[in-house]
C-alpha cells in the first residue's frame, strides 16, 4: 500500500467546470477501465475493493496527464484525504486533528469498518485518539504533519457522488448482514 498523507492538488490544476460538466469520452471511460482493472477496483491506499464509486486519480495533480503510470485507483475516503482542500472546505466532511494513535492509512480502513458496525463519529474519534481539531490551510507541509477524518456528515452540496458511495456502501453491509 502506498502512504497516505493531506494533500491537495494544485488549483491551476483542477478541471473547469465545463471539464467537469462534459461526459466522460470513450477515450477516458477505456483508459479508467484498464486502470480499475489493473489494480482490481482496489484503492492503492487503504486496499478497499469496490466495483462502483471508485476515483481514478492523478497521482500528480493534473488531470491533463492520462499516462497509465499517473493513474491508480483510489477510494472516495481515500480521495478526500489526498485532497482535503476538498474535503474540508468544499464538501465539509473532513476534520483535521493534530494527534492520532494511528498513521492516516489506517485511520481511513478503522473508519470505515467501525462506521459499518454502526459506531458514531465520537466512538471512532475517540478510538483513533484523534485530538486537538485544526483549521484547514493550502500548505502541503502543514497539512502533512496532521491526520484527516471522514466524517458521516452529509456533503454540503448533498447527494454528491461521496454521499453516493456512502450510500451504495451502507447497501452492501446490510446486505451482508442480513438487514432489510
Amino acid at each position: 500500500m502506498k502512504k497516505l498523507v493531506l494533500s491537495y492538488a494544485d488549483p491551476a490544476k483542477w478541471r473547469s467546470l465545463s471539464e467537469r460538466d462534459k461526459p466522460a469520452s470513450e477515450e477516458w471511460k477505456a483508459l479508467r477501465l484498464k486502470i480499475l482493472r489493473r489494480d482490481n477496483y482496489t484503492c492503492q491506499y487503504c486496499d478497499y475493493r469496490s466495483e462502483k464509486f471508485q476515483i481514478i486519480d492523478h497521482i500528480d495533480g493534473d488531470s491533463q496527464n492520462n499516462d497509465e503510470s499517473n493513474l491508480q485507483t483510489v477510494c472516495q475516503m481515500c480521495n478526500l484525504i489526498k485532497h482535503a482542500g476538498q474535503g474540508c472546505v468544499v464538501k465539509g466532511v473532513v476534520d483535521l486533528y493534530k494527534e492520532s494513535k494511528f498513521n492516516q492509512n489506517d485511520i481511513i480502513r478503522i473508519t470505515r469498518e467501525m462506521r459499518d458496525k454502526g459506531k458514531s463519529d465520537e466512538e471512532i474519534v475517540s478510538y483513533l485518539g484523534l485530538k486537538h481539531k485544526m483549521p484547514f490551510r493550502m500548505d502541503k507541509n502543514y497539512l502533512r504533519r496532521l491526520y484527516g477524518f471522514v466524517t458521516s456528515r452529509p456533503t454540503r452540496a448533498g447527494n454528491d457522488m461521496y454521499d453516493r458511495w456512502k450510500a451504495y456502501h451502507s447497501s452492501l453491509v446490510k446486505k451482508v448482514s442480513g438487514e432489510k
